[in-house]
């Protein structure tokens, strides 16, 4: 509904979507256009395939941009951010993943809007890609952390601790570089938000 009040009045719609309608790692990861893997049309959690079905319904509405986002993070101790969250688990999943600083995915977007890049989806990620054994290593490090984490042995395993298939995913950012919109290297941003950390 919203798509079509933008849509009649001229008015450019932002939609905050998410990376999470993937699973696994192609190589260079799963760009813009791939096919989503994780939908309704496949057992999903039920975030996901609301994520991926507003791609769809939304998918006739001509001015509009798709931001893809994935486990945002930041320097602020609370329990929607994705290092709180790591912190706070005591067994965790040992995989590779996209994740978006929300400082950087929102200043994104902004400029996407006022640089008037072409219309259409982008994943805005930081580049590269983390696990959580790094993200780990730096936390203990920069926050003098001295818990210690226990791991899935794999994903399987932790595909049935959850009961549904999880995005595990690496998500290629190239697309928002092309356009001339830059995000810090996701190492470079965990780093940085770890050594400003306000509790």
């Amino acid at each position: 509904m919203l798509g079509e009040i933008c849509s009649g009045a001229e008015i450019v719609l932002g939609h905050i979507s998410s990376g999470c309608i993937y699973n696994g790692y192609p190589e260079g990861g799963f760009k813009e256009s791939d096919e989503p893997n994780l939908t309704f049309k496949t057992k999903c959690s039920f975030y996901t395939g609301t994520k991926a079905l507003t791609e769809d319904l939304l998918a006739h509405i001509p001015n509009k941009y798709i931001w893809r986002i994935r486990l945002p993070f930041d320097e602020y101790n609370h329990p929607r951010n994705y290092l709180t969250k790591m912190m706070t688990f005591d067994k965790l999943v040992e995989a590779d993943n996209s994740i978006s600083n929300r400082k950087e995915l929102v200043n994104a977007c902004i400029q996407c809007i006022l640089k008037a890049v072409p219309f259409g989806t982008y994943n805005v990620t930081n580049p590269g890609h983390i696990r959580a054994s790094e993200i780990v290593e730096m936390t203990k490090k920069i926050l003098k952390m001295d818990k210690e984490f226990q791991y899935f042995a794999d994903l399987a395993e932790f595909d049935r601790f959850r009961q549904i298939p999880t995005s595990n995913v690496i998500l290629s950012s190239s697309k928002l570089a092309d356009a001339g919109i830059y995000m810090a290297p996701v190492h470079d941003s965990v780093e940085w938000s770890l050594k400003n950390w306000k509790a």
